[in-house]
């Protein structure tokens, strides 16, 4: 697959070039025909400035084009940075609801969320309790993880694999609010909830900045639902 990417890059550049390669020749055809074959001194400057306008005009572009791409390139970067992170705080306000939902005590750390992914579905059962403002707070993150994967998808912002592993994450979350509103069937919501816990953790784990700056992340988040 990498090998394709790389081929059609090299035909979209040779595509690209192609007016600026024409331009060059044009260029240089006129430079030597003006040379050798004209003689009156008007029109070979005249010749001369198109053949000189001709040269510089790729040059030019070539040099907007780069610039263009710099600047694209920093924004798509930022961009990148921005939701990243609300990604993130987003995930850290969920675990703060998983832990409320499981009756989880002690300090949230890094290492705290990769322990409760070792939770068996009988401990999170027997631990299990929903209440009408836990339920409403996961509607909200549920809609936030919507907003945030149609907006970075749409802005090729986030990989097809991070899409992919927050639309699985948000199909749990929806889940576990169907089983609890419809069923309340205790072992099958533990189940939903055990399967939120392992794809925060596996995001983390692929997320070198939040797991590296974990505690101020989570920070971050909780000033933010108290902002709410």
């Amino acid at each position: 697959m990498q090998n394709v990417g790389m081929k059609f890059s090299l035909h979209d550049f040779l595509l690209k070039m192609i007016p600026y390669v024409l331009s060059i020749a044009g260029g240089l055809v006129l430079f030597i025909v003006t040379k050798d074959d004209v003689h009156d001194p008007n029109v070979t400057d005249l010749i001369n400035n198109i053949a000189a306008s001709l040269l510089s005009i790729p040059l030019v572009f070539l040099l907007y084009d780069y610039s263009n791409y710099r600047v694209s390139k920093q924004l798509k970067k930022t961009m990148a940075d921005s939701v990243g992170d609300k990604i993130n705080i987003i995930l850290l306000r969920l675990t703060i609801i998983i832990r409320e939902i499981i009756g989880a005590r002690g300090k949230l750390t890094f290492a705290s969320l990769n322990n409760m992914g070792d939770l068996g579905a009988s401990h999170i059962a027997a631990r299990l309790k929903i209440t009408p403002n836990t339920l409403n707070r996961l509607h909200a993150v549920h809609d936030e993880l919507h907003n945030f994967i149609y907006n970075g998808a749409n802005a090729n912002v986030l990989s097809g694999d991070q899409i992919q592993s927050l639309s699985i994450l948000m199909h749990e979350i929806s889940q576990l609010i169907n089983e609890y509103e419809f069923h309340r069937n205790r072992r099958v919501a533990a189940r939903y909830i055990k399967n939120i816990i392992g794809h925060i953790t596996d995001w983390m784990d692929s997320d070198a900045f939040a797991s590296l700056h974990f505690d101020k992340l989570l920070g971050t988040a909780k000033i933010s639902m108290q902002q709410k």
